[in-house]
């Protein structure tokens, strides 16, 4: 019957676009991950602050990161998909990038602000990219963004530690940075895909099954 045919039928091979999608969902997941672990403990062991104020670091970029994802949609269907992530990333990129170089806590908390906020939006235009690249196939294309996307959230604390041993802290969320600076680069990876490009093989069926009839 026809739900057998459909198990038995074999799964799609992910396309080069969501492949695309799922390094940056990667990428941009293992910064989440970095801050999640380590943004508390820079301003400890980098700016010697208190723990209880070191704690507001990831405070910070929670928060930030709550109210982006809220208002990510509306930036989105203003500005589109593809904007949201370059300036997200590169906003990102810049707020990681001057936590590192803060010289006081308030500076690097202002850093951490501004490495969620442009984190917030960029992960959710990449899982809406990977189910609109072939409706047929949206589930598992989303599942396989979304699977190498909370794999970089777990690799990306695990990461940093053995950097520190070779760089100190702030050196070594360079990472991040370099991270979500080519995301910025690849958001064209979020362009919609030509609809012409798979029509031809459609149009060029209709003919010859009219004519059979």
């Amino acid at each position: 019957g026809p739900a057998g045919a459909a198990a038995a039928r074999p799964a799609r091979r992910a396309s080069p676009r969501v492949r695309t999608l799922a390094v940056l969902a990667f990428l941009l997941m293992l910064c989440e991950g970095v801050a999640n672990d380590w943004s508390a403990l820079h301003l400890e062991d980098s700016l010697g602050a208190p723990a209880a104020t070191a704690a507001l670091a990831y405070g910070a970029f929670a928060t930030a990161m709550t109210a982006g994802r809220f208002l990510a949609d509306r930036v989105a269907a203003r500005t589109g998909p593809v904007a949201v992530l370059r300036y997200g990333a590169a906003l990102a990129a810049a707020g990681l990038a001057l936590a590192v170089a803060a010289p006081g806590v308030p500076a690097a908390l202002a850093g951490w602000t501004l490495f969620g906020a442009g984190l917030s939006g960029c992960v959710p235009q990449l899982f809406s990219a990977a189910g609109h690249t072939d409706p047929e196939a949206a589930g598992a294309n989303v599942a396989r963004v979304a699977g190498l996307g909370y794999l970089g959230m777990l690799a990306g604390p695990a990461v940093i530690g053995p950097l520190t041993r070779l760089v100190p802290l702030g050196p070594a969320l360079l990472l991040p940075v370099a991270c979500c600076a080519f995301a910025a680069l690849a958001a064209g990876a979020l362009r919609p895909q030509d609809p012409g490009r798979r029509t031809p093989a459609v149009s060029r069926r209709r003919p010859g099954a009219g004519a059979g009839r």
